[in-house]
């Protein structure tokens, strides 16, 4: 065996011509007001806490612990000091301000990566000999091979740009020049630039569909049954305690105790009609064989069993032989049930069965998380909150509100934002639908165990005891998102219970979410989510007429994926058009034609590539026009908008859809889409003529109303025959 490495301590840091060492490292930097400012770190300690000046409850402790200990070369460590507190504080107009305190762990690696290489290269970590051919050499050795992406790159390339215009707050100078004749970095890097569009994929509308109805499922039916069976197992727990605490008292604590309390509890199983409980999924190697046939059996729910008979540990049910030899005897005559715990559960509607089996403390753990995701997507969907702003929520941040005329109820969520508003945050208000309010009720009692044991107030907490894992959700709400997708698919028996557009399930984070509500409210109004609420429902709760602080800014968002959604619609038109689908109704003949001038323009003839961002930029003057409505869409022109005949405003941007004649209005225009719609109107005016008590004249208007229909549909149908 080779000895172990001797590690030699590290050498006291260098003293900083800039800072003493004395001076408290936040001096100058936004702190919260419960800080105690005389526990501040100094620039002298080799460990500092940033946390005073980290204001999301989420964060987490890595990102604001530093260890400058870890650095053995004194003047490395000086350097990384006075580089992180320089970019924690100095703010240099036109270049860059400072960063806040989370940022401040990767700020130590990418210097400790730069000084590295100089050490390797110079021998020492002098930025006085650093040269532009030093540099070079440095891009290449960031970019690792191709291995790190010009978006990684990036960051390391920042380094050698910060230590020349932070050279008056580093000891001896930065680097004396201007490095890559002050070329950005991301251009150094190869990054491309970022895209004028969102580049976060949108969620398919069967996908999240599927997802938010059984989200609404788990909160609305199956909550009410998790949240009593944690009840139950933390009163087992409580008497457990008691149990054990007064059989110490009284020197009871023997085998013989034990199997006459769970013989007391087999006794009332067996009158309930009950049997043995098992575990649902056998607990890391436990196993249990049948002595007659060797068959692997699942094993019996010991755990809960020590609950009832007050033991220390389940090896003091097991390894009595006449508590065993009970248990075996007691579950040959009554059978065995899944769980064990009393805690019943509810129907679910759809199936009209129980929607699981019984709860063990294993299963209850699995579905507390599975809740806790559930309560998520209804939260964030429903609102089109960030991640960052649904997981400053607080218990208590839910409160109802009405409408002006006292009819319509909402609920208000109260919230924290961070984006462009610093490190602080403004506090918002979101408004939104009764889904939402009720899931927040529901994650208050969820999490109220794990925040009343950690002192936390964030309604977002880990629910694992484990006491390596984090406080807070935090980065693992992507993480609980697909595991709420996983579990579905795994309880489901006839496919994945969420559809996959391809052949892999969909991968979710939190940011898809925000995207995909807000393009649907923008492009979508009409449409259905999760079988009762519908997008233009949301977006009357989210902000018409109930407009939420403008810090949030979800109408911005709105906005934006509408001038993109049009972009994508009048292209789907374009491209309905190539297969003969439409469009039809009285604008078809304008869009025919300018469909035809485009296609000659960019079309598919040999040698010519349509290129589809070249043919979204020759459609744009359609698409800034185009309003999508459930009958049909709108080419709008208010010089010849029927909708606008007796409205007195000249300055109107947008049709009026409730008012729309899309069989004479020439600004109308059908797809495909709207086919059905159509179909299901004819054939309700076809049952009204079923009725004999109808009048000739009721019959003739019915009869010419859908006439009409069926002309103004026609080119439709001849393109899906």
């Amino acid at each position: 065996m080779m000895p172990a490495p001797i590690t030699l301590p590290a050498r006291p840091s260098l003293p900083s011509v800039i800072y003493s060492d004395d001076e408290p490292v936040l001096a100058g930097v936004a702190i919260r007001d419960d800080a105690d400012r005389a526990q501040l770190h100094r620039f002298g300690d080799d460990h500092w806490d940033l946390s005073a000046a980290i204001f999301r409850v989420n964060a987490r402790y890595s990102n604001y612990r530093l260890n400058f200990a870890r650095i053995a070369d004194p003047v490395t460590r000086r350097l990384a000091k006075e580089y992180v507190i320089a970019r924690l504080r100095i703010h240099l107009p036109g270049y860059r301000a400072p960063c806040g305190a989370t940022s401040a762990i990767r700020l130590l690696r990418y210097i400790q990566h730069f000084a590295a290489f100089l050490r390797t290269q110079l021998g020492a970590v002098d930025l006085g000999r650093v040269d532009p051919a030093l540099l070079d050499a440095y891009l290449v050795h960031a970019r690792d091979g191709g291995r790190r992406t010009p978006h990684e790159t990036v960051k390391y390339v920042e380094v050698p740009i910060d230590l020349h215009h932070l050279a008056p707050w580093l000891t001896g100078g930065g680097i004396g020049f201007l490095p890559w004749r002050g070329r950005a970095a991301h251009r150094v890097a190869g990054r491309p630039p970022a895209p004028a569009e969102n580049a976060t994929p949108r969620i398919p509308e069967p996908v999240i569909g599927a997802m938010l109805r059984w989200a609404l499922k788990y909160v609305e039916i199956y909550a009410p049954d998790i949240l009593a069976a944690r009840a139950e197992l933390d009163a087992l727990e409580a008497r457990c305690a008691r149990l054990m605490a007064r059989d110490q008292q009284t020197g009871r604590a023997v085998a013989r105790t034990y199997r006459a309390r769970v013989a007391k509890w087999l006794d009332a199983r067996r009158a309930a009609g009950r049997g043995i409980p098992i575990w649902e999924r056998a607990p890391n190697a436990a196993r249990r064989i049948d002595p007659l046939t060797g068959q692997e059996l699942p094993p019996y729910n010991l755990h809960l069993m020590r609950l009832h008979a007050g033991a220390p540990e389940s090896g003091r049910v097991s390894q009595s032989e006449a508590t065993a030899r009970l248990i075996e005897e007691m579950a040959a005559e009554l059978g065995t049930e899944v769980g064990g715990l009393d805690t019943p559960i509810s129907i679910d509607p759809d199936t009209g069965l129980s929607w699981r089996e019984r709860f063990d403390g294993l299963s209850l753990a699995r579905e507390e998380r599975m809740l806790q995701g559930a309560c998520y997507i209804v939260c964030a969907y429903l609102t089109g909150m960030r991640d960052s702003e649904v997981q400053a929520m607080q218990p208590g941040c839910v409160s109802p509100v009405r409408s002006g005329d006292g009819l319509v109820e909402r609920y208000r969520v109260r919230s924290t934002v961070y984006k462009r508003h610093g490190p602080r945050g403004v506090t918002a208000d979101w408004i939104t639908i009764e889904p939402v309010a009720r899931a927040v009720e529901v994650m208050e009692v969820l999490s109220a165990r794990n925040r009343k044991e950690k002192g936390l107030s964030s309604l977002w907490v880990t629910l694992k005891d484990w006491p390596w894992s984090a406080d807070h959700l935090g980065m693992g709400a992507t993480a609980t998102l697909n595991l709420f997708r996983d579990g579905l698919d795994a309880r489901s028996e006839g496919g994945p219970a969420i559809p996959r557009p391809g052949d892999e399930p969909w991968k979710f984070t939190t940011r898809q979410l925000r995207r995909t509500i807000s393009w649907y409210i923008a492009n979508r109004p009409f449409g259905t989510i999760a079988g009762k609420i519908q997008y233009k429902h949301a977006s009357v709760a989210m902000f018409e007429g109930y407009a939420g602080s403008a810090r949030a800014d979800f109408r911005l968002a709105v906005e934006r994926e509408r001038a993109l959604g049009q972009l994508d619609d009048i292209v789907a038109h374009y491209e309905a058009y190539l297969r003969d689908e439409g469009p039809a109704g009285p604008g078809a003949a304008r869009l025919r034609r300018e469909f035809a001038r485009v296609h000659d323009e960019i079309g598919d003839l040999p040698g010519r590539i349509m290129d589809r961002k070249r043919l979204r930029t020759t459609l744009a003057h359609l698409g800034r026009t185009l309003h999508v409505g459930f009958l049909n869409d709108c080419l709008f022109d208010a010089a010849t908008a029927l909708c606008l005949t007796d409205v007195a405003d000249p300055e109107r941007t947008a049709p009026a859809l409730s008012r729309c004649s899309p069989d004479r209005c020439p600004n109308a225009c059908l797809t495909a889409r709207h086919r059905e719609p159509w179909q299901a109107s004819i054939a309700e005016g076809e049952g009204l003529l079923a009725d004999r008590r109808l009048s000739p004249l009721q019959r003739e208007a019915i009869a010419r109303d859908n006439e009409r229909k069926r002309r103004l549909i026609a080119p439709l149908i001849e393109g899906a025959a």
